[in-house]
């Protein structure tokens, strides 16, 4: 007997995200598909990058497959385009369509642990001293305003900004981004991204700040750091998988529309 599939639904709730969310429901519903909030195969996500990283994260620890829509300004998670969807359930029942992306595994005192799908960021809103240690080597003494640390699909938001390298799909590495680092007599940080691969871990301790000092996941204010934090920075693929086009081709044509055309 073949297994009826189930999905679910997010939107931005835009005006056109709600308009593709709703041909999509009737797409699956005359497919028999059966929408189902608790418990689904596929989640189908409509509207930005921004959206999607906002409802992944209670996916963390699940295997559902998941589907981005773009109707935002940035697609880097989509295959789809807004109303372009003709080959819709051709294309997402097909296994060699996902990929199971990049998640950074941040680990507290040997007690917490975050995910991070985009990048992690230990800033101060002054001069910042953390060791940074390199698979048990320390890579330097740094001095500046943070650290960030990023996937390959996070290397075109935050740590581009930042003068991070963009990590193409196919390559499997994270990068460390320096902000704002100190060089001056006295001090000198690399002040250069370093691209690491994938089996790398990261160690930042020895924090020293006169001004509070943040933990930032995708964009959330997680907890302060402390001087005594140990924080370890690992990558992971995630368990869940995503309908991606990785070729290379689709990836420049988004780097194009996302940063040179207009």
């Amino acid at each position: 007997m073949i297994k009826q599939q189930t999905y679910w639904i997010e939107t931005n709730h835009h005006q056109l995200s709600d308009k593709v969310a709703q041909q999509i429901k009737t797409l699956l519903t005359k497919s028999k598909w059966v929408s189902n909030k608790v418990s689904h195969d596929y989640l189908i996500i409509v509207g930005g990058d921004g959206t999607y990283v906002r409802y992944l994260r209670k996916y963390y620890e699940k295997t559902t497959k998941i589907v981005c829509i773009n109707t935002g300004t940035v697609g880097f998670y989509s295959k789809f385009l807004g109303m372009h969807i003709n080959s819709f359930i051709k294309t997402i029942t097909n296994d060699d369509n996902f990929t199971h992306p990049q998640l950074l595994k941040i680990n507290i005192n040997d007690n917490l642990t975050y995910n991070a799908m985009n990048e992690v960021v230990i800033q101060s809103l002054n001069t910042i001293k953390m060791d940074v240690q390199i698979n048990g080597n320390l890579f330097e003494n740094y001095m500046g305003t943070g650290i960030l640390v990023a996937t390959r699909t996070g290397s075109t938001g935050q740590a581009k900004s930042n003068g991070g390298a963009i990590i193409f799909p196919n390559v499997d590495a994270f990068e460390l981004v320096e902000l704002s680092p100190t060089n001056h007599a006295k001090h000198h940080s690399f002040n250069a991204p370093a691209v690491l691969c994938s089996s790398a871990k990261i160690e930042l301790n020895h924090f020293q700040s006169s001004q509070r000092c943040d933990l930032i996941i995708d964009g959330m204010r997680v907890r302060h750091v402390n001087s005594s934090d140990k924080i370890t920075i690992t990558k992971q693929d995630a368990p869940f998988s995503l309908c991606f086009s990785g070729d290379v081709k689709s990836y420049i044509n988004k780097l194009q529309q996302t940063f040179i055309k207009e």
